[in-house]
């Protein structure tokens, strides 16, 4: 029995891609958002971008590290213990409000993908989108997390081959394609309220799930680095789609997709790729929006949550149909004023409880090397050790029962891995 470490890089990497997967389907897989909030201000908007990736690592360290500090099944979880009762309930509101909107505008986007693409009415993308939220709602959490993650590696792949292209391709005046960026409308009057407007957006849009994603990680240690991780793989991502688009803003500026024409271009085959990822990553967002909407809703009842989620996609679908572009314009700058408010309590919460997250990761680590030593046969396990477990149970701030539950679960499923490796 070698592996006797709490962290897991395995489960780090799970998290880190979960991460891209939520955030990315609203934030920047159609590009029409890149364009909206940073391209339209020219070179500045690449400024934005740095800016914005850098608070992608920050928050997301420590939102996930929030939700399995206090191990979030919903966002009021966290909110209800790192802020004002009635900032929480404020918060609550918005939040759940926000999950609602974005849960019909991702529907709506994933139809104006593969009306883009194939040419067909808009409601049958919409309509098969709303049948993969409900369907993998029901899913293990473990596997909802796995799904959360797939498109990412694609996603990074694919926006790679864009860039090799844009390099080997013909020469892009970037003189002229600025100044053309700088002409295409921004709901924003410059860069600076921009960054914060957006990044608001993308936390009112993904707090919810990130809570619960972190609720669902045992180890502080990986919650954390997978949170960072997943700001700079989405920061990094974020910087290549700009760049890609800036190269072609003077014929994709006004399209609902612009991703996809940027790699149909390339090849026909590559857009069809771009298609599959672009429809998974809105996908992805519109899923953590209506699962984490359903969370709070059934408020821990996992009885009540299998009726919900029917509702809240059937109301999305009806939704939906108002259209992805008209919805994205006027809501995106709505939500990310109310995002504001969020970025100050999360900020507060993080340097109110840094100290004992800290702490809490050292108690969970040693408690899970006592519980590995304890089914390991070739270490002795004393009656020190046991009162020395007991007593870190009683020092976290988790309740004795369920994380014992979890630890449980965890060694169980380190010890199975050690016997299939022997």
């Amino acid at each position: 029995m070698n592996e006797t470490r709490l962290f897991s890089l395995r489960k780090t990497f799970s998290v880190t891609f979960a991460y891209v997967g939520i955030l990315t389907g609203a934030g920047l897989a159609s590009g029409q958002e890149i364009i909206q909030y940073f391209i339209s201000f020219g070179l500045p908007g690449y400024i934005g971008v740095v800016a914005t990736a850098i608070l992608f690592m920050l928050f997301g360290r420590w939102i996930i590290a929030l939700g399995s500090y206090y191990r979030a099944d919903n966002h009021m979880d966290v909110l209800s213990e790192v802020s004002h009762p009635i900032i929480s309930k404020l918060l609550d509101f918005a939040l759940s409000f926000a999950c609602f909107v974005m849960s019909f505008v991702m529907i709506a986007g994933a139809g104006s993908n593969v009306a883009q693409q194939f040419g067909v009415p808009a409601w049958v993308g919409s309509l098969i989108c709303a049948l993969l939220i409900l369907a993998v709602s029901y899913m293990d959490f473990d596997k909802v997390t796995a799904a959360l993650g797939v498109f990412t590696p694609m996603m990074l792949i694919v926006v790679a081959i864009g860039l090799f292209a844009l390099v080997t391709g013909p020469e892009v005046d970037w003189n002229s394609q600025f100044a053309f960026a700088s002409t295409v409308e921004s709901s924003l009057s410059n860069v600076v309220l921009s960054v914060i407007n957006y990044f608001g957006l993308c936390l009112m849009i993904s707090t919810s799930m990130l809570f619960v994603l972190g609720g669902n990680v045992i180890d502080l240690d990986s919650a954390k680095h997978g949170g960072t991780l997943g700001g700079f793989f989405a920061g990094l991502i974020s910087f290549i789609v700009a760049t890609l688009l800036v190269s072609k803003i003077d014929v994709i500026a006004t399209d609902d997709v612009p991703m996809l024409t940027f790699m149909t271009e390339i090849h026909p085959l590559l857009g069809l790729f771009m298609f599959v990822i672009i429809f998974g990553m809105i996908f992805n967002t519109g899923f953590s929006v209506s699962y984490a909407l359903g969370k709070r809703i059934a408020n821990n009842d996992e009885s009540k949550m299998k009726w919900i989620m029917p509702i809240i996609v059937a109301i999305s679908f009806a939704l939906s149909f108002v259209g992805f572009t008209e919805l994205m314009a006027i809501m995106y700058p709505i939500l990310g004023y109310i995002g504001m408010i969020l970025i100050v309590t999360i900020i507060i919460g993080w340097l109110n409880d840094r100290s004992d997250i800290k702490k809490e990761s050292g108690v969970r680590a040693k408690i899970f090397k006592l519980m590995m030593r304890r089914e390991d046969d070739n270490q002795d396990f004393t009656h020190k050790h046991a009162k020395e477990m007991s007593n870190l149970y009683n020092e976290s701030n988790t309740e004795n029962k369920e994380l014992y539950d979890e630890m449980s679960d965890l060694v169980d499923q380190r010890t199975d891995s050690d016997s299939t490796d022997d």
